[in-house]
């Protein structure tokens, strides 16, 4: 026969036992969470990059979004082959443009300010998913980024 305080002390230990076991499991969940966002955010980080680089040559605008709208359609390996190809570039060139108009501000006074670039972006990326069923930034052929911690534990 076990006595009662050993029964409760195992009780407590079980308990504490679930209580970790569900801490672990939810602390795995919101660490895959983020790893995600991270990811996310740093291939919409190198895309917009990539897009303002190849604007930052051209002051005119409709060459600065052109050489803008050749970046993303490479790095997504969208062409005029494959289907919606036009209407990509026709959603996508307010980003460009908001791009353009950031790294090369209209000199007149009181000209408006340039639109939300990151904004735009989000727009589009909303579209893409409603049109096509997939994420836009998927579409990258580069890799995602690792972690590098930096502590070795």
């Amino acid at each position: 026969m076990i006595a009662m305080f050993l029964e409760r002390l195992q009780r407590d230990a079980e308990a504490k036992e679930r209580e970790e076991a569900e801490f672990r499991r939810a602390s795995r969940l919101r660490l895959e969470s983020l790893g995600i966002d991270r990811t996310r955010l740093y291939r919409r980080y190198n895309f917009l990059k990539d897009m303002a680089a190849a604007a930052a040559d051209h002051r005119d605008t409709a060459a600065g979004i052109a050489a803008q709208l050749a970046v993303a359609a490479t790095e997504t390996g969208w062409s005029e082959a494959r289907t919606g190809y036009d209407e990509m570039r026709e959603r996508l060139t307010p980003v460009a443009a908001a791009i353009h108009a950031d790294l090369h501000p209209a000199e007149e006074s009181g000209a408006a300010p340039p639109a939300d670039a990151v904004a735009a972006f989000a727009d589009f990326e909303t579209w893409h998913r409603e049109k096509f069923g997939q994420e836009f930034l998927d579409l990258l052929g580069r890799p995602a980024p690792t972690f590098q911690p930096l502590v070795d534990f």
